[in-house]
């Protein structure tokens, strides 16, 4: 069984029907997703719609990233909504339909909350690999991390995990379209929302996929094959 995670997605459609398309998963294989489905893109709704379906396929686990918990509380908790609402970027909800996002958000039906709140999970974990939206500090076992620092954790604050694992993440966005390896954390949100990637990184040969928010592909090889 071969393992493929996908970074930072927020709303772009198009990107992500692309890299499903070009990346060469077999039902067998692990399919994971790093979270940050919402916020920032043109297609929230469209993205929901594709992983609330794509969720019943076997050996597929969805995390839930730092925007996808805020767009949760700003639903839940009113006086969250301003805090969700000055970091989703402009028109996070266009997606939906018409009106502004006070009354767009009261339009995102119940199959899009089940699957942010119930589907999604927070990390996810085996014998080589520990996977979280944004960070883990490196002396705590996901377990025992608390899980705002699992979603809000920034690349600059990685350090080597004592589990010896490697820690697979998204989060902390790579304006250069790069895939940021530190050996003890590889970062793949490589900037979809800046331009850039959507990426796909396949953790036995550690061949990797790009899309562009155009849905252009391109691939190639992060590490030479061990």
């Amino acid at each position: 069984m071969k393992t493929f995670v996908i970074g930072d997605i927020h709303g772009y459609l198009r990107a992500l029907d692309a890299l499903l398309d070009a990346v060469p998963f077999g039902p067998d294989d692990l399919l994971l997703f790093l979270g940050d489905y919402v916020d920032k893109g043109p297609d929230t709704k469209g993205v929901l719609d594709r992983l609330a379906n794509f969720s019943s396929r076997p050996n597929t686990v969805f995390l839930r990233g730092n925007h996808d918990q805020m767009l949760l509380d700003a639903h839940l908790d009113p006086d969250k909504y301003s805090i969700w609402e000055s970091l989703a970027g402009d028109d996070p909800l266009a997606s939906y339909g018409s009106g502004d996002s006070s009354e767009l958000i009261e339009q995102i039906p119940e199959s899009h909350w089940h699957f942010l709140a119930q589907t999604c999970v927070d990390f996810l974990e085996d014998e080589r690999f520990i996977f979280v939206h944004a960070g883990i500090r490196s002396h705590l076992s996901p377990q025992e991390e608390d899980t705002d620092h699992l979603h809000w954790l920034t690349l600059s604050m990685a350090q080597p995990h004592f589990s010896h694992r490697t820690v697979i993440c998204g989060h902390s966005a790579q304006a250069s379209g790069i895939i940021a390896d530190l050996g003890h954390t590889i970062c793949i949100d490589t900037g979809i929302s800046k331009g850039k990637f959507l990426t796909c990184l396949e953790l036995g040969s550690f061949h990797y996929w790009q899309s562009s928010p155009e849905g252009r592909i391109q691939d190639g090889l992060l590490r030479a094959k061990p």
